[in-house]
């Protein structure tokens, strides 16, 4: 009997090198694996594109399943593909939403599983970035800030507890920014320190930035944290990394969305989207319901409530 083709796109600078391909093959019997190993984005981006039918698993990063979800948007997400995620970042932000373990031979094991389920995926257009696509959450102001100090020699030194020493250097100096919202065409104008817009929970290793989002319900949450002091932004921090839900909160403004467009008055508030950049220009955010079929852990469950 043939075997089953497979692919797995391996990023080696993320961790994904602790995958050995031996190894992976005979984990997976029945399955005729290939193997791509990446040196840039682009490459997972194209490894997705041209992969139209079967399972296709990813050993990296937060970002590396980003460009394959990208990969995929481009080829319009053909349904006869299977995403799988071997977690091998520092932060796994998604895998955490779709309770996937980290340790090598859990996440294996829960592929081998294979509990399949159809997720909503995000689209975001700017003149910046023109389109892009995303599956778990993006982030504006200080959040995309944290991302961004939230680099490989912090995350190398600080571990898991990166993201809470770059949260503190951040916020010391953030400026709140004025913007300017449309959720499904109604206005809404505030004062921001951050925005989330998410189709699961988790950003920057760790953050619980959209507490109760549903990647399964066609809706988009929106977590802004309004204009506050120093004190206040910081006590939300550790409630976040605590992954306690903050939402009723004073100064936390949530809803939910199909479409969303934000603008904001110079300067910017800059995006990042599943810890990529994406810019300060006026972003629009639309949902695409039941976009790409993934597998999650066993312990995984659409509505967090």
């Amino acid at each position: 009997m043939e075997a089953t083709k497979a692919r797995v796109i391996i990023n080696p600078s993320s961790g994904g090198g602790a995958y050995d391909p031996e190894e992976l093959r005979s984990e997976f019997d029945g399955y005729d694996l290939e193997w791509v190993e990446t040196e840039g984005p682009e490459d997972a981006v194209e490894a997705a594109k041209e992969w139209s039918e079967g399972l296709l698993m990813v050993a990296g990063g937060d970002g590396t399943v980003n460009d394959v979800v990208n990969g995929l948007g481009k080829a319009g997400f053909p349904e006869s593909v299977t995403l799988g995620i071997l977690p091998a970042g520092t932060g796994n932000d998604l895998a955490a939403t779709l309770c996937i373990p980290e340790d090598a031979d859990a996440a294996e094991d829960v592929i081998r599983q294979g509990r399949v389920r159809t997720l909503d995926v995000a689209r975001v257009r700017s003149e910046g970035i023109g389109e892009r696509f995303f599956i778990n959450v993006a982030t504006g102001g200080l959040g995309a800030e944290i991302s961004s100090a939230n680099d490989e020699d912090l995350k190398s030194k600080w571990g898991k507890l990166s993201y809470l020493r770059a949260s503190l250097e951040v916020a010391r100096n953030f400026e709140v920014r004025e913007i300017v919202m449309y959720l499904d065409g109604e206005k809404r104008e505030t004062q921001a320190v951050n925005v989330a817009v998410g189709n699961c929970r988790y950003a920057g290793g760790g953050w619980l930035a959209a507490p109760r989002a549903n990647p399964e319900d066609g809706l988009l949450d929106v977590v802004i944290i309004e204009a506050a002091g120093l004190a206040d932004i910081l006590a939300l921090t550790p409630t976040a990394l605590a992954k306690s839900d903050y939402l009723d909160n004073d100064g936390v403004y949530f809803t939910r969305a199909r479409e969303i467009r934000v603008e904001t008055q110079p300067p910017g508030l800059d995006f990042t989207a599943d810890g990529e950049v994406i810019g300060d220009e006026p972003a629009e955010f639309v949902v695409l319901p039941r976009a790409l079929k993934v597998i999650v852990g066993p312990e995984y469950t659409p509505d967090p409530a």
